[in-house]
């Protein structure tokens, strides 16, 4: 089928997550949002309110990311994070799951801190980032399921913050599988969308990802690879799903 611009950029869900990101980051990376109009733009809480005045009356979804990046906050805290969010000017949530408690076996407690959240958005879009890079199949399975029972709209692959801690499980550990697409879109149903995110900088692989079951992108580099796209394809370019 063909993928037009448009399409490609409305995939595009454009983050700024550094903890060390400032006001003057926070100010660059909106209007290099609104220049590539991307579908989705994804900051920290503190800059919702922030980012929110920015994007004012521009075709720009704002997303605010809870119990970034470990998932080990309170359930109480997320709640709190998605209202606040939410009255500073969110439109959608990206809330990391509690991924401790699934590979603990815990899974009322995980599908109760998604559910929470998913009751505080009161209809808004929620994205569960389930951390693919330090799950067995078996467990990225499950949190998928989980994600679903509980109301998550999207279920994303992991943050893209690498830290020490990863290496302690996974060797060189990768954000956007393309087998970890494969599994998700196996286990869950049409109507909940999948979110690759974590190390996709390449646009060749951004539309391998898509061909194989990912619905939206979570990128650093959006705008690189709009770019991309423009250079080499111009308007739209076929792709077999």
């Amino acid at each position: 089928m063909m993928l037009t611009l448009n399409d490609f950029r409305s995939r595009i869900e454009y983050s700024l997550c550094q903890q060390f990101a400032s006001q003057e980051d926070v100010k660059t990376f909106c209007k290099s949002a609104i220049k590539s109009k991307v579908g989705v733009a994804c900051v920290n809480p503190i800059y919702v309110k922030l980012a929110s005045e920015l994007l004012k009356g521009e075709n720009v979804e704002l997303s605010c990311n809870v119990g970034f990046p470990f998932g080990t906050h309170f359930t109480e805290t997320k709640v709190m994070e998605t209202k606040n969010g939410l009255v500073d000017g969110a439109t959608q949530i990206d809330m990391v799951i509690n991924v401790g408690a699934l590979r603990s076996k815990e899974n009322d407690t995980v599908y109760e801190d998604i559910r929470a959240v998913v009751e505080a958005a009161d209809g808004r879009v929620v994205k569960t980032i389930i951390e693919t890079w330090v799950l067995n199949n078996e467990e990225k399975k499950r949190a998928c399921l989980i994600a679903e029972k509980a109301g998550a709209s999207l279920v994303k692959t992991t943050t893209g913050v690498r830290t020490q801690y990863l290496n302690l499980i996974a060797e060189n550990p990768k954000g956007a599988v393309l087998e970890d697409i494969i599994l998700m879109r196996e286990v869950l149903s049409p109507n909940v969308k999948i979110k690759a995110s974590g190390g996709i900088y390449d646009l060749d692989y951004a539309f391998e990802l898509l061909k194989n079951g990912a619905d939206q992108l979570g990128v650093s580099r959006g705008e690189e690879l709009i770019e991309d796209f423009i250079t080499r394809y111009g308007n739209e370019v076929e792709i077999e799903y």
